[in-house]
């Protein structure tokens, strides 16, 4: 049986091994530091600030750059996120490679700029700069890569990831060069999902990259091509018909179609495709464009892209205009592509260790999965600010629908502000039962393959799909929400429905704990009564009619606050 990304079905995900050699391979650049932790200078009297993020990718063709880079960079950034491909050629004298020679390319055209974060795989490297006032917000960077070449052997083709914090928001660079060549397209899908699949950046190494950062900005030289005669396609890009061209691109087809970037947006393509150009050819003062390569006939072609997807209710939007080719650099046969977007960043928040037991409640209830195959499930929900992670027990599926009984996620102690529990979120993620040999992972990924085949992966469990819940206005009451859920790749393969809720810390209740089905408050005796010793936090019946369940409480006898 053939598996849609065409690779046998043939067992479960590449299990502990592989990710004690995922997490092996991760470079931490920068000291990972305490949550909360990092300098306030930048939000100074504001809640919070608005960043500007340049993303840009260029595939400099193994040619030497040319050394004003300033049109594509666009200085006065923030933060920049570059990503280069075919970076080989001989350095000029004073340089020990290729790659010092593009960074101090780069350093020259953005001198007020600290380097971050440096990270090379074959001939490609990615670069995270920012302003020096930035980057002491900036923490727990760390970057790492996967190659897909010759079957996940060979670095020519591949991705490489970095992460970093800012304040209390995460942040995912990627930047790829996929498989060439215009027929390639389910091996271009396949790198892809290997990418995705392959780069672990986090501790969380079972969900894929693209579901564990609030924002994930992808560029680089994805390979997708125009499905158009070459004739047809320049005469298109002589007429600026950029919209017309667009209902040949492979990316945009594939994206439609479910099997690679999956809820990953992409601003306006109003611009010239950037491959395949004469190298050090320069614009054409009639036409403002570049020529294309006669001589090896291609059809000119997107290739060079900047992709990007958020959590729900994370603020990150494109600058209008800003997505743009760079044709006036010619040196490659491509053009280089950048974005800009303007990132909205919160102050972090502090922990106050001091304020002994007090913590906030997240209550999620009325929990129904839809979409689902038959059999058992659970669902397992995380969140980097709760103490640990809650699961629901199994439940069967009737009809692709199941139900799950109410959990509680209890913050970390000192975790205690509502406000700002609001700018967070949940990540969800749904189990089958007994379902090591239906990985997403293993119809993906080589090396998974092996592992299954040694049996090494043997007891390994995979989630089928993962989700996130945004937790915007929860504190108001029981918010009802709707959450897609997506499997490695983005694919939608169902939802979950249900209500989240953000509970007062107990201490704000002194002499009263809240009923959640009447919205009354029960006194302290009677809630002593009814609670149960000794418990620190609630803990619902196993049952579908969950609003019934009353909580239980007990008396800090420290604090004297209920519980």
């Amino acid at each position: 049986e053939k598996s849609r990304t065409g690779f046998p079905a043939m067992g479960a995900s590449c299990g502990r091994f592989v990710q004690a050699y995922k997490h092996l391979r991760a470079k931490i650049h920068r000291g990972s530091t305490r949550f909360g932790t990092r300098s306030e200078e930048l939000w100074g009297k504001d809640e919070k600030v608005e960043l500007r993020v340049f993303a840009g990718t260029w595939n400099l063709g193994n040619v030497e750059p040319t050394a004003d880079l300033q049109d594509w960079l666009k200085p006065g950034c923030d933060i920049y996120l570059i990503g280069v491909e075919e970076c080989c050629y001989t350095s000029p004298p004073g340089f020990s490679s290729c790659f010092e020679h593009w960074h101090d390319l780069v350093q020259s055209s953005l001198p007020s700029l600290l380097t971050l974060c440096r990270h090379d795989m074959g001939h490609c490297q990615i670069l995270f700069l920012a302003t020096e006032r930035v980057s002491k917000s900036i923490h727990s960077v760390v970057a790492s890569h996967e190659e897909t070449g010759l079957g996940g052997l060979y670095s020519n083709k591949g991705g490489l990831a970095l992460s970093f914090w800012i304040g209390d928001n995460a942040i995912c660079f990627v930047s790829s060069h996929l498989a060439a060549h215009q027929c390639n397209v389910s091996r271009r899908n396949l790198d892809s999902a290997h990418i995705i699949e392959g780069i672990c950046l986090t501790t969380d190494s079972q969900r894929p990259l693209t579901n564990q950062f609030q924002h994930v900005i992808w560029v680089g030289d994805l390979n997708y091509r125009l499905d158009i005669e070459r004739k047809e396609c320049l005469e298109l890009i002589q007429n600026n018909r950029w919209e017309k061209l667009q209902e040949y691109d492979q990316l945009l087809k594939v994206q439609a179609d479910g099997e690679a970037f999956c809820n990953f947006r992409e601003g306006p393509l109003n611009f010239a495709p950037t491959y395949q150009h004469i190298p050090g050819e320069p614009l054409d003062p009639e036409t403002g464009l570049r020529p294309y390569d006669k001589r090896k006939a291609r059809v000119p072609s997107w290739t060079d892209r900047v992709l990007w997807r958020s959590f729900p209710d994370a603020e990150l939007e494109l600058e209008a205009g800003s997505y743009s080719s760079s044709p006036q650099i010619c040196s490659s046969d491509h053009s280089p592509v950048g974005a800009i977007f303007r990132m909205s960043v919160m102050r972090p928040y502090h922990i106050f260790e001091n304020a002994s037991e007090r913590r906030i409640y997240i209550r999620l209830s009325r929990l129904t999965a839809t979409g689902l195959g038959g059999g058992d499930h659970h669902i397992s929900f995380r969140a980097q600010y709760c103490e640990e992670d809650k699961h629901t027990s199994n439940a069967t599926s009737k009809d692709g629908k199941v139900t799950f009984h109410t959990v509680v996620l209890t913050t970390k102690r000192g975790v205690c502000s509502r406000k700002w529990i609001q700018t967070r979120h949940i990540l969800v993620a749904i189990y089958k039962v007994d379902d090591a040999l239906e990985s997403a992972h293993m119809r993906s990924h080589p090396v998974s393959t092996i592992m299954a085949l040694t049996g090494l992966a043997e007891d390994f469990e995979e989630p089928d799909g993962y989700g996130v819940i945004s937790l915007l206005g929860a504190a108001a009451g029981a918010k009802k929400f709707t959450a897609p859920i997506s499997d490695s790749l983005g694919v939608i393969v169902g939802s979950l429905h249900g209500q989240v809720q953000i509970m007062k810390p107990p201490e704000e209740e002194a002499d009263q704990i809240l009923n959640y089905k009447s919205g009354t408050f029960l006194n302290s005796a009677q809630s002593i009564r009814k609670g149960s010793k000794g418990s620190a936090s609630w803990s619902p019946r196993d049952t579908n009619d969950d609003d019934s369940v009353v909580p239980s409480c007990c008396l800090n006898v420290k604090t004297m606050h209920l519980v």
